[in-house]
């Protein structure tokens, strides 16, 4: 009744996609969200994949050129999938920076208040309270730590030969018996109905201050001013803001943070040469059909979206009754499949090593004199910068939505609940899409698809800004078979029609440094945007910029500046009698 023809000559390279990229679902998807958990800032990890995108820029085209010039393909695919495998071991390993709390500041004027900075109050956009408000009114009592301090700045007033908290603290402080190390314990109580909240910091009015179990008068003759850590607090919101680990100091100059990089570096490198020899390798699989490389890619989705949700689910799971999240489960499922992908290259793979070609150069630079050519290749950077803000962003952006809603039962689940977002984004987006993806070429056109790509990539950018409930995220990561998976199929399917004769390795190669070039950009920009302005903010800045690329993508297909290639365009010349063509060989349109 169903006729299924099964080509035996890709199942070895559709497994290879499953394995690898279900090994790099896990581990890309929570890298953001574990560098943050080792102490990085938004910022900083934008610097530092900005810094990885250049290592990629120029470790994918020259893996092209090796291959293509050496015709070591299979050995290098091997190793660097080997490599790869022990770069994740080593990578549970790195150490965290030296961490310190935001603490809080205690002002004494007219009044006594607590002042919280946190980076929280920044990102929360959504006027959303980070606390919880049911009980506004109870009584909270908190211990704290306070620096000691033997002047005031200048006198307010006195009026009075009555004794107050600035005196107290005064005459006190250096023959306080609960003295540590010059810092003294004090109990203080508040309301979180009395709290103000500004741009950067929460404003506490205490309604008490006890030092060794002494009543202080909440009035002070000088202005007073000292730095505390909260040790202890009734309420677990204000511990939360108030206890956030954060390096503040320059990270360069921590050794931590150079074994982060290097690791990361090391990691991303053999990450970028093992895409672009399999995405090679695929297309030589695949010969005069460049367009099914959507229905071989879309097995790595499969591996990609189950080991996500499953990965997840068990970070979840072993980090329960944990103050953080337990990575090592991520870390022990790559490696496991990485050694099973390491059985399939070496046994199952069938590779085709390229031949030298004479002219090929010549040839690549007559690709480029193009105009078609080099707004593609703009489009490549477009499309690789917006994708490298969801990939590098969102699951810090969920985060900080969780933290605004304050919904513990939420943030214990995070990791299950990223998971199926990514679960999402491959079952319900990227299989269909990679699956249908040559039909819907062939029919639309490789021109049309560029611009439905970065549309939908605007719709789905914008949609992140008016939810309020992170698990909203998952119905829209449906758009990422429209935005991601049919947007990489006209890449790999164009780029290989338009590649002379024998050198669809370099030219895949720099493909992925155009890919570099723009995720280079959307690290650098993202990161300075997510730290300075907020998720809400910058996802829909580069919502409306998704928008403004799709018009002018529109508008050069109309005006004759793009076009739509075929298989034969770029053949021009003869097979001669033993099937093999001339070595000669130029771009001809």
């Amino acid at each position: 009744m169903f006729n299924i023809n099964v080509n035996r000559k890709l199942i070895s390279i559709k497994l290879s996609f499953f394995l690898h990229l279900g090994c790099l679902g896990p581990i890309i998807g929570f890298l953001p969200t574990i560098a943050k958990q080792l102490g990085y800032s938004i910022t900083t990890y934008g610097i530092i994949m900005t810094f990885i995108s250049i290592i990629k820029m120029v470790m994918s085209p020259l893996s092209g050129i090796i291959v293509d010039i050496f015709r070591v393909k299979k050995t290098l695919f091997f190793t660097m999938t080997l490599l790869l495998c022990v770069v994740l071991f080593f990578f549970m390993f790195v150490p965290k920076v030296p961490l310190e709390e935001i603490g809080v500041e205690m002002k004494c004027e007219s009044e006594i208040i607590l002042i919280v900075r946190a980076e929280t109050v920044q990102q929360n956009r959504h006027n959303t309270s980070m606390f919880d408000e049911e009980n506004n009114d109870e009584l909270i009592t908190c211990k704290l730590t306070c620096q000691n301090t033997k002047s005031c700045d200048h006198q307010i007033n006195k009026s009075t030969n009555q004794s107050d908290f600035s005196d107290y603290w005064m005459t006190t402080t250096n023959n306080d018996i609960e003295n540590i190390n010059g810092r003294s314990r004090i109990d203080v109580t508040l309301k979180l109905k009395d709290m103000e909240q500004t741009e950067s910091s929460y404003v506490f009015h205490l309604l008490s201050v006890q030092m060794n179990g002494t009543e202080i008068p909440l009035t002070c003759q000088c202005r007073l001013k000292t730095f505390c850590h909260i040790s202890a607090c009734s309420n677990e919101d204000i511990m939360r803001i108030a206890t956030v680990p954060t390096y503040r100091g320059n990270v360069l100059n921590l050794y931590q943070f150079w074994i982060f990089f290097l690791t990361m570096s090391a990691l991303f490198t053999c990450i970028a040469i093992v895409k672009t020899l399999q995405n090679s390798l695929c297309l030589d699989l695949l010969e005069d059909k460049p367009e099914d490389f959507g229905k071989q890619k879309c097995w790595g989705s499969l591996g990609w979206g189950s080991f996500s949700i499953f990965i997840g689910w068990l970070v979840d799971w072993f980090s329960i009754n944990k103050k953080e999240k337990e990575y090592s489960p991520v870390f022990y499922s790559c490696i496991l499949l990485e050694i099973c992908n390491l059985f399939v290259i070496n046994k199952r793979l069938k590779v085709i090593e390229t031949k030298k070609t004479e002219g090929k150069w010549k040839s690549i630079y007559g690709m480029f004199t193009k105009h078609y050519v080099i707004i593609f290749y703009i489009w490549v950077i477009s499309i690789s910068l917006l994708h490298s803000i969801i990939t590098h962003f969102l699951f810090w952006y969920m985060e900080d939505l969780v933290s605004a809603n304050n919904d513990n039962s939420q943030r214990a689940w995070l990791k299950t609940l990223q998971g199926l977002a990514q679960g999402i984004q491959c079952f319900g987006g990227e299989i269909p899409f990679f699956f249908w993806s040559g039909w819907i070429i062939r029919k639309m056109g490789h021109i049309n698809c560029m611009a439905i790509a970065i549309g939908a990539m605007a719709i789905r950018m914008y949609l992140y800004t008016v939810i309020w409930n992170p698990a909203w995220i998952i119905a829209i990561e449906l758009l990422n078979g429209v935005s991601y998976a049919l947007g990489a199929s006209v890449k790999m399917s164009y780029a290989k029609i338009m590649s002379p004769e024998d050198s669809t390795n370099t030219v895949i190669g720099i493909l992925v440094l155009f890919d570099g070039i723009g995720e280079s950009l959307g690290s650098l920009l993202g990161g300075f945007l997510f730290g300075s302005y907020g998720g809400v903010w910058s996802f829909r800045f580069f919502a409306y910029s998704s928008a403004m690329l799709c018009f002018l993508n529109i508008l050069s297909n109309r005006f004759g500046l793009t076009k739509d290639l075929k298989n034969y365009d770029f053949v021009a010349v003869p097979m001669t009698e033993n099937n093999q063509k001339n070595d000669d060989v130029d771009i001809e349109i």
